[in-house]
């Protein structure tokens, strides 16, 4: 199979002019998969040279031989000299992002920090499309709030964000229940991407705080929070960022907001960390978040991976991401649609991020087949989407093409019926 050479120019002329090519060789590429097409990096990105060789120098120089010593010599500001990088990625300024916990804690102490901020609110709103872990996170915030607080999650059809059931449920009641409105910046299963500044000035037009979830979003998309004028976010670093496996999220607090507090305290981020004072008062800035000792080890890579993205430019790696989804679109729609399947991504590239998700009733078989037959990893959400991820640091437009063949390939080869009953516990 081969792309229609009347609508689409050969992808390998694009390679070739493309003035990212060569941020594909700061990544690890295995020697004995060289056929291998990787389309799950907005779910855990390709480990990158620079944070490869940061974690053994960690590993053998500052902790093997410096010891304690690296906590005078670096450590101690990591979480904060990261965020400060992480802040230039995402339109913040420094001292408002910091390197925290997992995406999950983060949130939780974002959300229950919010609704300390509006007092006689009792209602956090979100929406179907959300990622699960985040509607969970919020439901302990009201729970822990108190018996009066709730979480409205709002209705979707799947793919478009319910823009106008969030403003019914903003303007009910008189309209000053919300206190918060969270939401995922792009939705995990869909595609489907919010307009940060749109839906923040809605929210705040009705006395509400507006926290986001930028782990589908950010290092494939630009972000500007301060030109949004958002108050609260959070994002893990592990996937379009290429932190590493588990790598800490980042948590973001206005400048505007100081009055938020941190629900979980902790010396790390007390202002004076070393002076072990019970009544220590909280640090200044986002550092005020930070709880305990922070993962030096599973941080040290993000802030190399970090650097690939700023050295790229999120302009550029935006535009890449559109060229990329917007064929593997074209090749769906030529290809694929006459198979069973559906793009259930929105096709308009300024309501998307960068990855384009597909339905199809044996969605589970066909991804085991691409990945044990043909190299391709995609990832499978139940109970009928495939989702592609495509990276715009290190994925081609010939992985893109090719991608494609070979699902066709898998389809009309049996592939389904030989991995319908395999479902692996990650899938």
């Amino acid at each position: 199979m081969s792309p229609d050479r009347q609508s689409l120019e050969p992808a390998a002329a694009i390679d070739a002019a493309d003035p990212l090519a060569g941020f594909r060789d700061e990544f690890v590429h295995a020697d004995d998969e060289p056929d291998l097409i990787y389309l799950d990096g907005n779910s855990l990105g390709r480990q990158s040279l620079r944070s490869a060789a940061a974690v053994v120098e960690a590993l053998e120089v500052q902790w093997g031989r410096r010891l304690i010593r690296g906590w005078n010599e670096g450590w101690f500001e990591l979480p904060r000299r990261v965020g400060d990088q992480i802040a230039d990625l995402v339109g913040a300024s420094p001292g408002e992002v910091v390197l925290a916990d997992s995406t999950s804690v983060s949130l939780y102490k974002a959300a229950l920090a919010a609704l300390g901020a509006r007092p006689g609110r009792t209602r956090i709103l979100t929406d179907d499309l959300n990622f699960p872990s985040d509607v969970q996170v919020l439901r302990a915030v009201a729970a822990a709030a108190g018996p009066d607080h709730e979480v409205v999650v709002v209705g979707s059809d799947g793919v478009h964000g319910p823009i106008d059931a969030i403003r019914a449920e903003l303007e009910a009641d008189g309209g000053d229940r919300v206190a918060l409105v969270s939401l995922s910046h792009v939705a995990y299963r869909s595609g489907w991407r919010w307009d940060l500044a749109e839906v923040t000035a809605l929210s705040h037009g009705h006395g509400a705080l507006m926290l986001w979830d930028l782990c589908h979003s950010v290092g494939a998309v630009p972000i500007d929070l301060t030109a949004a004028e958002a108050d609260l976010a959070v994002g893990c670093t592990y996937k379009y960022m290429n932190g590493g496996p588990g790598s800490p999220a980042f948590l973001y607090a206005s400048a505007r907001l100081p009055e938020l507090v941190n629900p979980v305290a902790g010396w790390y981020g007390s202002e004076d960390p070393m002076g072990f004072d019970f009544d220590a008062g909280r640090a200044l800035g986002v550092d005020r978040f930070l709880t305990g000792t922070p993962p030096i080890l599973s941080t040290v890579p993000v802030g190399p991976a970090v650097d690939l993205l700023l050295e790229a430019g999120m302009d550029r790696l935006h535009a890449k991401s559109v060229a990329l989804t917007e064929r593997f679109i074209a090749l769906v729609d030529q290809w694929l649609v006459p198979l069973g399947f559906e793009v259930w991504t929105p096709r308009d590239p300024t309501q998307r991020g960068s990855h384009v998700s597909l339905r199809h009733p044996e969605a589970r078989a066909v991804g085991q087949a691409l990945i044990h037959e043909e190299s391709v990893i995609p990832d499978f959400r139940p109970p009928n989407l495939l989702r592609f991820g495509f990276a715009p640091l290190y994925v081609r437009h010939t992985d893109v093409d090719e991608a494609v063949a070979r699902t066709v390939r898998v389809v009309n080869g049996g592939g389904i019926d030989r991995w319908r009953d395999v479902a692996p516990v990650v899938p």
